[in-house]
This record gives C-alpha cells, sequence and structure tokens, in this order.
C-alpha cells in the first residue's frame, strides 16, 4: 500500500519517485502524485497514517525514546503517576503538554460526581478542623456525639450553599433532592466513622494537610534514588498504635476492593496510599511523636457502603511499591507514552478526553490499541493478567 511504502526507510528522494510511482496506479492519478511529491506535510500525514496502523509502537503513537525529554524533576502527586499506569498517552498529553479538556459545567442537569465529592471533602475538613484545633472536643469513648453530628451539618449546609451561589450545583429542579441524599450521606458516613473511632480508639490530628518539597516527603525508588511528592491527606487520625491515614471516596469501589498487602498499588495504578503513608511518618516527626505502625485506607461512603479499604505498611509492602513506582517512573522519564483508552461500551459520560475527544466512543482508538498490543514492549507493560 501507499501508507506502507511511505513508512519505509527510503532516501528522500527515491521514497517521492515511488511514491509518486505508486500513486499514478491509484484514485486521482498524476495530480495526487505531484501533491505528495511536493507537499511535505502530505507526505508527513500519509507516514503518519502508516505508521498509526502498524503493528508496533513508533514515534506516532507513543514511542518517544528517541526525544530529548526532560526527567521527572520537582515533586509529583500521586495523581499525576496514576495517570500514567492508567494511560501514557494521557499523561502526555495532560502533564507534559498540559492540555486540559474544555469543562462546560452549565450542561449540568444536576451537580456533577466531581462537585459533590469536592462538597462533601469542603465539609468534612472544616468539621475536622474544628476537632483538630480544639473548636470542638475529641470523639469520646461513644465516638462521635450528638455535638458533632449537628456541626457536621452545619458546616455541609454552608457548603451547599456555596455550591449554589456559584453555579456549581446544577439544576434548580434537581438540587433539591441532591441536597437532601448529600446530607442522609454524610450522616450516615458519621456513623459508620464512630464505629471505627471506637474501635481504634482513635482521634483525628490533621484534616486536609498539604505537603510539598519543603516538606521531605518523598517515596523509594529502584537503586536507592527516592521521588519527592506532592498532595493533600483527608484526613490523619492517631491510635493506640499508629497513624491511620484516610481518603474519602464518594464514588464506587470498583477496583479498591482488591487493595490488599499483596497488591498494595493494584498492580501499579494506584499510589494514594503509599505517598499518603510517607507524609503521615513525616507529619508524625514534625510534631516530635514516634509514627509507629501506619496504615493508608480508603473510606468509602454511601455508593461503597461505608466501607474501608487499606494497606498496613511494613518493608515487604515498601519493596512491591518500590518496585511499582520504578515501572512508571522509567516509563515516564524514557518516553513511553502509548494510548490505552477504555474498552468501547455504553457510558453517560467520557471517560478519558484524551482518547476519546470528540465524546464518540473508543471503538476506533480500542482496534489500534489492539493491534499494537503485537509489539512485545507493549505486552510486557500490559502484563499476564490483562484482558485486552
Amino acid at each position: 500500500s501507499v501508507a506502507a511504502l511511505a513508512s519505509r526507510s527510503f532516501p528522500a528522494a527515491e521514497r517521492q519517485r515511488r511514491l509518486r510511482d505508486r500513486l499514478r496506479g491509484t484514485r486521482g492519478g498524476t495530480a495526487l502524485a505531484e501533491l505528495v511529491a511536493d507537499d511535505p506535510v502530505a507526505g508527513r500525514g500519509i507516514r503518519l497514517r502508516a505508521a498509526r496502523n502498524a503493528d508496533v509502537l513508533t514515534e506516532y503513537d507513543g514511542d518517544l525514546t528517541n526525544v530529548a525529554l526532560p526527567p521527572l524533576e520537582g515533586a509529583v502527586s500521586p495523581t499525576e503517576l496514576e495517570a500514567w499506569a492508567t494511560c501514557p498517552h494521557a499523561y502526555f498529553v495532560r502533564y507534559r503538554l498540559r492540555v486540559r479538556p474544555v469543562e462546560e459545567p452549565d450542561a449540568d442537569v444536576r451537580i456533577s460526581p466531581r462537585e459533590r465529592g469536592s462538597l462533601q471533602h469542603v465539609a468534612l475538613d472544616r468539621f475536622h478542623r474544628d476537632v483538630v484545633e480544639g473548636r470542638l472536643p475529641p470523639p469520646g469513648p461513644a465516638g462521635w456525639s450528638d455535638e458533632h453530628r449537628h456541626a457536621l451539618m452545619a458546616h455541609a449546609s454552608d457548603a451547599c450553599a456555596d455550591w449554589e451561589a456559584s453555579g456549581r450545583a446544577g439544576r434548580p429542579a434537581t438540587w433539591v433532592g441532591e441536597q437532601r441524599r448529600m446530607l442522609a450521606d454524610l450522616r450516615e458516613w458519621m456513623n459508620h466513622d464512630s464505629a471505627t473511632i471506637v474501635a481504634r480508639g482513635a482521634s483525628p490530628v490533621a484534616s486536609e494537610w498539604r505537603f510539598g518539597p519543603d516538606d521531605g516527603v518523598s517515596v523509594p525508588l529502584p537503586g536507592g534514588r527516592r521521588l519527592a511528592v506532592v498532595g493533600a491527606i483527608d484526613r490523619v487520625d492517631r491510635t493506640s498504635t499508629g497513624l491511620v491515614v484516610t481518603d474519602h471516596k464518594t464514588g464506587r469501589p470498583r477496583e479498591l476492593r482488591r487493595l490488599a498487602t499483596e497488591d498494595p498499588t493494584l498492580g501499579g495504578t494506584h499510589f494514594q496510599p503509599a505517598v499518603y503513608a510517607s507524609a503521615a511518618v513525616v507529619l508524625a516527626g514534625t510534631s516530635g511523636a514516634e509514627p509507629g505502625a501506619v496504615r493508608a485506607e480508603y473510606s468509602m461512603f454511601g455508593r461503597g457502603k461505608y466501607q474501608r479499604f487499606g494497606v498496613d505498611f511494613d518493608d515487604d509492602v515498601w519493596s512491591r511499591v518500590e518496585a511499582a513506582l520504578g515501572v512508571v517512573v522509567d516509563g515516564i522519564e524514557q518516553g513511553w507514552y502509548p494510548a490505552r483508552p477504555p474498552r468501547p461500551g455504553f457510558r453517560l459520560f467520557t471517560e478519558c478526553h484524551y482518547c476519546d475527544p470528540d465524546s464518540l466512543g473508543t471503538t476506533d482508538a480500542w482496534e489500534r490499541f489492539l493491534a499494537k498490543t503485537a509489539d512485545p514492549r507493549v505486552a510486557a507493560w500490559l502484563g499476564e493478567d490483562d484482558d485486552a
């Protein structure tokens, strides 16, 4: 084919002559042949299409190993690391090219899942800060009291008013019901959290604790290197045995159910627990207290039936984290950015704007991705358990 011919490494003059000869026998005739031969843009376009239709990775679809890219510098967030693990192409466009999808909040009929989560996080942060800073007493032997419940509901109502005033709450016709459901969700979450606090003898010591390069938080990489990280921990509790780091999740648990000491990063795709565990140790050191045992976990809301999924960190767990982080950092720094689109299927939302920029589905992108799995480098990255 013309595309296959364009992708071969002939000298430029020879490639143009062969393209011209081949195109003379295709629809469009001599005029098209002369256009491609004389127009470098058309020639590049043909080479691009040929490369993307090939069954090996090229510089046109994610193999930038021959391009001089800057290494990871400064501190990175766990979200950034997880973005590469999910889809290297999306990571490249978002974090290397710094291209973000355009959001249109006025198109939402009801409050979006992201805004719902942000609202509940704000309400919890205001409540927990009242406890940490002494405006409310710490939880007692029975956990959270009625005084605590009233305070949380007051903060949640204030946050709802803020979201409504800023236009982030969706249409008025749906907002009343959404607000009622969110308040009920927070009340039920508090009941479950109270039981957990009693069982652990826990008390919050930090809320939305933001850490960065100046705080010296880092995670281990192979070879003795350490990677500086940034982030914000939703809550840190001091228990009778050590520290518990909590990340609140208002969505469905999905793969989080599989979180375990044997797989603390869920196949190298989740690094929040490890990053937050490292930060908690540093936070404890600033107060002069020994951290003791450190556990990092996700605390689910109603969609996750208020369950908790977490990992207790010890030397074996850290060694697994180190290996998984090494794969991600090596991929980023070496220029490994193939697209890994979501599997085609009906959705009420666009799962990846970088793989599905027109929101018309990922069928074509998925077929191109499957073709690239013939490249052994892609097969190695997917792993033996991937069912693509």
